[in-house]
């Protein structure tokens, strides 16, 4: 009866590795439905700052152009379109946040993230 306890405990802790390994499922670029979660951070140096945040289990992006599909993200740049959404990234960085917007694959250079996001709504978790 204990073998069948470890072996059962084993299926579930391979099973919950393996799921935490796959990224989410695709994001459509261009819906302002897309979501993200994980911890922002603000990225500086080279060129102006950059908010990311980052994703632990990884994500995907598809869209109708090549520069809009991303196999696989593991962070995401934001950026806000309005001051007061851009003083709610500065008040949330360093904490893990619920982010809805509009995703798209970066365009240029200057992007830090494999995905751009124009963020629409943002909360801690």
């Amino acid at each position: 009866m204990r073998r069948g306890w470890i072996a059962a405990g084993l299926v579930v802790l391979t099973m919950a590795s393996a799921a935490a390994a796959e990224p989410s499922p695709c994001q459509e670029a261009g819906s302002d439905q897309a979501v993200v979660q994980g911890r922002l951070g603000l990225l500086e140096g080279l060129g102006p700052a950059a908010f990311i945040v980052t994703v632990p289990t990884g994500l995907c992006l598809k869209g109708a152009s090549p520069g809009d599909s991303v196999e696989k993200a593991m962070s995401v740049q934001l950026y806000a379109t309005t001051a007061e959404g851009h003083q709610d990234l500065y008040r949330l960085v360093g904490e893990k946040v619920y982010v809805r917007g509009r995703m798209s694959g970066t365009k240029s250079f200057q992007q830090k993230a494999p995905i751009l996001m124009e963020v629409l709504d943002i909360a801690t978790r």
